[in-house]
């Protein structure tokens, strides 16, 4: 059986675990699942006591694949043993040793294998309890592999082919991959979902149905609220137990602790996850049963990375104000779960990014009805003085930072933290890249439907960008239908993939306002590059939208890389061009351009273009380097028998004063650039190959100086030197 590339083993809960008290009466979660699986919910209990993380994965998953059913108007009895093999395909981990589901490292050796037997413990399960063989050959296949020709081609099977694997297992493998790559791990940080969607197609056709990786990427991108609420009204309200001989369905509304019930499953986790004090729950061995969200924002670290562990001053950074770390004697967590004490004590709790916040730490003992000893909550307060402060101010800088009516950031916000977002990244050579955006006729749904019209278009935008963008993502109105997203640790490809995918969200995407009607957006993408500022990324990101306006719209334009689209240079061709071309060190082509920066700064960009693109340097003087551009990257429109050829690229550098249009203008200190290709060999017969080549690099420059071609106007606004 073989499991997905990137699947977790041991799949994580986003939400935190209900208390042991909690876990022995009915809840919303265990309606659900009665709902779903009828006399099945006790081995999916079971499960959930046996580990909680696996159990809310194929909760997860179980929603996920309902949803998906939906969109593709599955038949009733085919979607609903869809769902019921989400619930249960974890179900054999009830048989894996607690020492495999609770290791926070990667499994090995010996350890996988065992792991891998919980899929036949989950057959051995259901079988036993009963199951059909249709579900049980869906959580069978799961698993399987993927035999591509014989699932497209079903005709083309034969006696000896695979057995064509059922769409619900197909279906379940890939959701199942997905929900646990996307959700956080103790051995790793939870994927993007872009980057869950790359492995899922990395692995289409092989491990997973390829035409279902594509379908399912559209699925997760489109808004589907309305979606979303039939699928819980369906499993909350439309959906009726299986009537089992011998087995008795508790009703939740008529049980005389239905009130205690939802105290304890809805009330209290209210409570835990609006204190502003981190809240720990553990048990008597010190092994963390809840950590509240107060807990997260205080350490930095998930609860779902923190579940399970054993609580230690070492693993959340806390140390004594005097003596520094904590030794393992005077771990105040081992103290109090030994000594059975209360304690209060003061401490430093030194976060992830190393700042240290002082804190109070509080301990509460729990006992049981017989007065035993049971675990204990640590109750961590931030000692700061700032905290206050922040807590008053927080409504004011909310104010002050967002827009009032799509309650994204403001420009004000954006152009304070635009210079911080650019510096950061160039400092750290992490990529990072801007999306502008703006919604298609704008002007045009005004005059036609209203303002008002207008202000619920920019609404729906507004939450469309928000729902997919990434949580560490900015989201600003830049000023009428602008706005920007700006995409910390993202290159040029990530940021233009997320940028296709929220143009295609919103060309689905209906607006009642406009009567029901869809609206669509260009988009402009480009990368932080070397010597950039705010100006000259928004800049070179705004071409690119006027580029995608030009175009004909509802389309994402990308500039400042290798895939840069812009307008190529003139190429020269015939017999003639070859004639001149053949001069010594033959001229290719010349270029001149103008970049808005001074030469200091275009001497950086020229610097990172060399070292992209691994050129040589041959000979550099006060303003002019020249280069050889070996060009070792395939080309799409070269013949495969087509070897690069070698070429020198010339550069000259004038620094120039550039006079306004206008009189109300100043001047601006610009760079000229005078660019020659050449070949390295005197004679070269794939001249047409050779030019190639060459203008491509010459669009790569172009796009990395942010440079646009000289033309006569502009050489007459160049001031002469005296």
């Amino acid at each position: 059986m073989q499991s997905a590339p990137t699947t977790s083993q041991n799949p994580q809960a986003v939400a935190a675990p209900v208390p042991p008290a909690a876990r022995t009466v009915a809840s919303i979660e265990e309606r659900l699942v009665r709902n779903r699986l009828g006399i099945y919910s006790a081995l999916f209990m079971a499960l959930r006591a046996k580990h909680p993380p696996t159990a809310a994965h194929s909760l997860r998953v179980a929603l996920g694949c309902s949803k998906w059913a939906a969109l593709r108007r599955m038949e009733e009895s085919e979607r609903e043993l869809l769902e019921v093999a989400a619930l249960m395909h974890d179900l054999g981990k009830i048989g894996i040793p607690d020492r495999l589901l609770q290791k926070t490292e990667e499994l090995i050796g010996n350890e996988q294998s065992l792991m891998r037997l919980h899929g036949e413990l989950a057959i051995e399960l259901i079988a036993g309890a009963g199951a059909s063989p249709q579900l049980l050959d869906v959580i069978r296949h799961c698993r399987s592999r993927i035999d591509n020709e014989a699932t497209a081609n079903p005709t083309l099977q034969t006696k000896d082919a695979p057995a064509k694997i059922p769409l619900a297992s197909r279906m379940l493998a890939i959701a199942d991959a997905f929900d646990s790559m996307t959700s956080e791990q103790p051995f790793r940080r939870a994927m993007t979902r872009e980057t869950a969607i790359m492995e899922l197609s990395k692995n289409a056709g092989s491990q997973f149905d390829a035409a279902l990786v594509r379908e399912f990427a559209q699925v997760i991108t489109l808004p589907s609220n309305e979606l979303e609420k039939l699928v819980a009204k369906r499993w909350l309200n439309e959906l009726t137990p299986h009537q089992t001989p011998g087995f008795c369905e508790n009703n939740l509304t008529a049980s005389s602790g239905a009130m205690q019930t939802l105290i304890d499953t809805l009330y209290h986790h209210r409570l835990l996850d609006s204190m502003s004090d981190a809240g720990i729950y553990v048990d008597y061995d010190g092994c963390v049963l809840s950590w509240n969200r107060a807990a997260e924002k205080l350490t930095g670290r998930s609860a779902a990375s923190m579940l399970h562990q054993c609580l230690t001053s070492e693993v959340i950074g806390l140390k004594t104000v005097a003596r520094g770390n904590v030794v393992d004697e005077l771990c105040p967590f081992r103290l109090a779960l030994r000594s059975e004490a209360i304690t209060n004590h003061k401490y430093v709790l030194v976060q992830l990014d190393g700042n240290e916040v002082p804190v109070n730490l509080n301990t509460l003992l729990v006992h049981n009805a017989k007065h035993e000893f049971c675990g204990a909550i640590f109750m961590i307060r931030d000692a700061s003085q700032q905290v206050e402060l922040e807590e008053q101010v927080q409504n004011l800088h909310e104010i002050a930072t967002t827009d009032n009516l799509t309650h994204v950031s403001n420009r004000g916000e954006l152009s304070r933290y635009l210079p911080v977002f650019v510096e950061h990244h160039l400092a750290t050579s992490c990529p990072g890249s801007l999306i502008i955006c703006d919604i298609d006729h704008f002007k045009r749904i005004n005059d036609t439907y209203g303002h008002p019209a207008g202000d619920d278009a920019l609404v729906t935008f507004s939450q469309v960008l928000k729902q997919l963008a990434r949580a560490g993502d900015m989201v600003a109105r830049f000023g009428g239908e602008e706005f920007v997203i700006l995409c910390a640790n993202c290159d040029n490809a990530a940021a233009l993939s997320r940028a296709e995918d929220i143009r295609r969200a919103i060309e689905h995407t209906l607006v009642a306002a406009l009567r029901n009607q869809c609206m669509t957006a260009s988009f402009g993408v480009t990368q932080i590059q070397v010597g950039d500022d705010q100006d000259t990324l928004l800049a070179r990101a705004d071409q690119a939208l006027l580029m995608a306006k030009d175009a004909g719209r509802n389309r994402v334009i990308q500039i400042g890389g290798d895939n840069s689209e812009v307008d190529e240079p003139n190429r020269k061709a015939g017999w003639l061009s070859w004639f001149t071309a053949s001069e010594a060190k033959a001229q290719l082509l010349q270029k001149f351009y103008l970049t808005a920066v001074p030469q200091d700064i275009a001497v950086e960009r020229l610097s990172g273009f060399i070292n992209d693109h691994k050129a040589e340097i041959i000979t550099v003087e006060t303003n002019k380097v020249v280069l050889r551009m070996h060009n070792r990257e395939s080309n799409s429109t070269r013949r495969q028998n087509d070897r690069p050829v070698e070429l020198l690229m010339e550069v000259l550098l004038e620094q120039v004063d550039i006079r306004p249009q206008s009189n109300r203008g100043s001047i601006s200190r610009q760079t000229k650039m005078n660019v020659t290709m050449r070949t390295v060999k005197l004679r070269d017969r794939r001249l047409s190959n050779v030019v190639e080549q060459a203008t491509q690099i010459l669009i790569s420059f172009r796009s990395y100086m942010v440079a646009q071609e000289l033309t006569e106007e502009m050489q007459s606004l160049i001031i002469p030197p005296r």
